[in-house]
């Protein structure tokens, strides 16, 4: 019978160093061995990073069972038993059985041949199965017990350092008196000056409007820093330690996630990873979770700051405006750059400026045009919508007084007038507790299901419920409580004397000697951000043809998020509150 052999190759991590056998290695030998038996076939398969102890999926070896049930391999070759299954015996035996059923025979370069029909062999494979099981377990749980004493005794146990910092050895005291070395976190020298000059960069150029074109970027955008950082030659961490990331250079997602890293304003920090659909995680950092001290929670400051905790915060709340629709602003639009004004496409629209300010004008900046979209380009007089929009807002903050309608309007534009003017790092003590109350909930939500589910039925499991559920009800209790601090200590009341002064009666509000004349146009797009949502604008009706301002563009105004829980609301005695404060 023709031997159609399957050479199939795994390796848990891929390794640079070469410290296991790598699956080239593997697969170089089986097939050899096929060669040497004459196999008139040889396919090979892989699957590189993937551990065959855990059960998680193995895309090549699920293919080579497919090719054994349809006949096309008759010949399994592996360097050990163990690439083939870590699994529990009693889970591996089935998948096994089946294939010598099938006539397959599996071969073992370093424990010999195993095919149906010999008793001996199946006997062989059983315990060849058990014990790379057990050597997986083993190695398991003491991997997993040399981290937890490592982590109790404040060492790294996340792998690789985060930029800016190394690991270094350590010797502690157990609790029994037993040395331990574990790895701490110690600022690299190499690294920490970039970060410092990378935030230095932005803090400089961050409020200095550009005028863009001529290949040029902004200095202190995250784009334009990393590009000056690849010029001027400084190396990236893949440079500088990895040998496959060598050739790696600054990109704007790895300096976001670098200056995201609450490490570097010393604070103790956990990254959360992202999770695939089948919710199971990835290798990909989607935030940090600051961790913080159990009573207070304040946040728990374990290692020199790289930039002041102050700074970071300020740092923070300028990343948190990057993205679509949020560039920088280029100094002469009111508008633009603020996530607020859009075509009715979808699509951003962003300013153009002409030679002449009355030319000057937003444009929609759509890349390629779908079904049922307008078609050639749709643009607006720049100066003609930005008065437009200041009259909607002074005429909505004009008859607030007759219009309790308009009290969640003004709630919400005070809220965010208290977010512009507070110190930065109460705003991401702000976000951090919300997003701690959320995790909490989270894992309540789990905690529940499972108990639903009977996990835990017996006296322990009821036990140790009550214990998590206790935690977990303490972390939300005290995040609750700091938030209501934070809400307590913010006083937001609108300025309205300094845009409208008592006694202005019909003054026109953008008229000449009004606020909104005099007003820059960074103070103008603060004032339109507190009010204005979103702005809609739809083509002209024809070419050559005036419409009229208010048939082109739609206004909405900002109002209370409707989140989960009470993260956004306002009770009505507060709204009232506000209008009073306001009017």
């Amino acid at each position: 019978m023709d031997i159609h052999a399957g050479v199939y190759g795994r390796q848990s991590v891929g390794r640079a160093n070469k410290s296991e056998v790598s699956t080239v290695t593997q697969r170089a030998a089986g097939v050899a061995e096929a060669k040497r038996r004459g196999a008139v076939s040889i396919t090979e398969y892989e699957d590189l990073g993937i551990s065959a102890f855990t059960g998680d999926g193995r895309p090549d070896f699920d293919r080579l069972l497919k090719d054994c049930h349809e006949g096309r391999i008759n010949l399994i070759i592996v360097y050990y038993i163990s690439r083939l299954s870590r699994m529990d015996p009693l889970d591996a035996i089935p998948i096994v059985t089946e294939l010598l059923n099938l006539g397959v025979t599996i071969v073992s370069l370093t424990e010999g041949e195993f095919r149906k029909g010999n008793l001996m062999d199946l006997i062989h494979l059983i315990l060849r199965l058990d014990a790379a099981h057990s050597e997986s377990k083993n190695k398991s749980d003491a991997v997993r017990g040399a981290k937890k004493t490592a982590r109790e005794l404040g060492g790294y146990v996340g792998g690789k350092p985060p930029y800016g910092f190394r690991m270094v050895p350590a010797t502690r005291t157990t609790a029994d008196g037993r040395p331990v070395v574990i790895h701490i976190l110690e600022h690299d020298p190499d690294e920490v000056p970039v970060i410092r000059d990378m935030w230095a960069r932005i803090r400089e150029h961050k409020d200095m409007p550009y005028r863009p074109g001529g290949g040029r970027r902004h200095p202190g955008s995250l784009t334009g820093i990393c590009a000056q950082m690849t010029a001027d030659g400084v190396p990236t961490k893949g440079q500088r330690v990895g040998k496959k990331r060598k050739d790696s250079i600054w990109d704007p997602k790895t300096a976001m996630r670098i200056l995201r890293d609450p490490r570097i304003a010393g604070y103790a920090a956990t990254p959360v990873y992202k999770r695939r659909e089948d919710g199971k995680l990835t290798s990909t950092i989607e935030s940090y979770r600051i961790e913080r001290d159990p009573e207070t929670m304040k946040p728990v400051q374990a290692y020199p700051p790289i930039i002041p905790p102050d700074d970071w915060h300020e740092l923070q709340k300028w990343l948190d405006g990057r993205g679509q629709g949020k560039g920088l602003s280029r100094g002469h639009a009111v508008l633009s750059a603020m996530d607020v004004l859009f075509c009715d496409c979808g699509a951003v629209m962003t300013s153009h400026r002409a030679t002449t300010p009355n030319k000057a004008a937003y444009r929609c900046r759509r890349r390629k045009a779908l079904p049922g979209q307008h078609e050639g380009e749709c643009t607006i007089s720049m100066k003609t919508l930005d008065l437009y929009v200041a009259r909607r807002i002074f005429a909505l903050i004009q008859t607030a007084e007759d219009d309790p309608e308009m009290a969640v309007i003004l709630a919400e534009a005070a809220r965010r007038y208290a977010a512009q003017t507070e110190q930065p790092e109460i705003v991401g003590e702000r976000r951090s507790l919300v997003t701690e109350r959320a995790d909490a909930k989270h894992a309540l939500e789990e905690l529940y299901d499972r108990e639903e589910a009977g996990d835990y039925d017996d006296p322990v499991g009821r036990r140790r419920f009550r214990e998590r559920r206790e935690r977990l009800l303490g972390r939300m209790e005290r995040a609750e409580a700091r938030l209501t601090e934070l809400e307590e200590a913010a006083t937001p009341t609108l300025p309205i004397h300094l845009w409208l002064p008592m006694g202005a009666g019909d003054v026109d509000p953008v008229g000449e000697g009004s606020w909104w004349e005099a007003a820059t146009t960074q103070e103008r797009r603060d004032f339109v951000k507190l009010f204005v949502r979103r702005v809609t604008v739809t083509k002209a009706s024809g070419a050559g043809r005036s419409t009229p301002v208010e048939k082109r563009a739609a206004v909405e105004f900002v109002r209370p998020e409707q989140a989960e829980g009470d993260d956004a609301e306002i009770g009505e005695s507060r709204q009232q509150e506000v209008l009073v404060e306001a009017v």
